[in-house]
């Protein structure tokens, strides 16, 4: 039952249900968004269904192609690390609206915490992060208060922004777990559907926030940890204790402009998010035959290419730099890992071929 628990906890607290919570869209942008927010946590479902181990996605994408799993990885590292200083940096200043000090010394706390939690492996810090944040996101003492609806031209351009608000869902597969605990997903973006649709016509509290910001350092907790899974996967577990211990001092230079360092890390992580979710999502179309699965991969993957296109778009000087060049990195450094891969293989073939 423990097991059971901190399993569907950890998956939980990857949809931040806090922050779905505290989003306040207008109900004709919350339903949409749900139904394709719906089609990213259906086809997850079906992804660990297949197979639910430590190296999550990127086994997707390496059964798709090597050459796609090694572009992966590179793009998901790239994302998903640079996620956990920025969001500890983003906690104290966005979501509390503190400074000073005091945002100085809860960034460190915040990113402490999540070290040494992951150091060792205290993983019942999860169910704390989960139901904590639930119970203050529910809507008691919430006033009534509708979501602005915006103008028809840009309702659908909200739609599509607001659809991947839960990608974060698609880190579940990083988890080593009985498929039979695989609804865990469906349950969790349902609950998140709910506080996602009562958030559109209620006005949050002032508790909300502190659950908004249980939310973002779950997220934080969360990511850490499948970057955890998958390098102990790859058999490079030794890499996360210096990744982990090189995060607290990082978060302590982001003090020093939290707006120039926010911005500068954030834009490169999303970049490289929507690349790699769209090149492991590919392996639906290896993994399944049906004209349904297949029509849902496709909307899928045209979300991905639409945050894609979204990003670049809105970027601008170095901004904009960075993006591209960290799509240019990530592309760079896989097809050098395949190639270096292949000639091993290779060599090692021939090598055989003499005996």
């Amino acid at each position: 039952m423990k097991n059971e628990i901190i399993i569907f906890s950890i998956i939980f607290s990857t949809i931040a249900p806090a922050i779905l919570a505290t989003t306040h869209l207008s109900i004709y942008v919350a339903l949409p968004t749900f139904l394709l927010v719906l089609v990213i946590a259906y086809l997850t479902y079906l992804l660990v269904n297949v197979k639910w181990d430590y190296k999550g996605l990127y086994a997707y994408a390496q059964d798709f192609h090597p050459l796609i799993g090694y572009i992966f990885l590179a793009s998901w590292l790239g994302s998903y690390y640079p996620y956990t200083i920025y969001t500890a940096i983003y906690i104290p200043y966005y979501v509390l609206n503190l400074d000073g000090i005091t945002a100085v010394i809860i960034s460190l706390i915040v990113e402490a915490i999540v070290v040494v939690a992951l150091l060792t492996n205290f993983y019942y810090i999860f169910p704390i992060i989960a139901f904590s944040q639930l119970a203050l996101a529910l809507p008691f003492g919430w006033k009534l208060g509708l979501g602005v609806t915006p103008p028809i031209p840009s309702l659908f351009l909200d739609i599509l922004s607001s659809s991947v608000i839960i990608v974060c869902i698609t880190l579940s597969t990083f988890i080593k777990a009985d498929k039979r605990f695989s609804n865990y997903i469906l349950y969790s973006v349902l609950i998140g559907g709910i506080m996602l649709f009562y958030s559109s016509f209620l006005s949050p509290s002032s508790l909300a926030v502190y659950g908004e910001a249980i939310g973002n350092f779950g997220l934080i907790m969360a990511e850490f940890l499948m970057i955890k899974n998958l390098l102990s996967g790859l058999q490079r577990e030794n890499i996360v204790k210096y990744l982990a211990i090189a995060s607290i001092p990082l978060v302590g230079i982001g003090n020093l402009n939290y707006t120039l360092f926010y911005n500068t890390l954030i834009v490169p992580s999303v970049a490289l998010l929507y690349v790699s979710l769209f090149l492991s999502f590919l392996s639906v179309f290896k993994y399944f035959n049906s004209l349904k699965i297949k029509i849902l991969g496709s909307i899928a993957l045209l979300l991905f290419i639409y945050g894609e296109y979204n990003v670049i778009a809105t970027s601008k000087g170095y901004l904009l730099y960075e993006a591209i060049g960290a799509l240019i990195l990530s592309i760079l450094i896989g097809i050098s890992v395949y190639s270096k891969r292949k000639h091993s293989f290779n060599s090692i073939r021939d090598l055989g071929k003499n005996f």
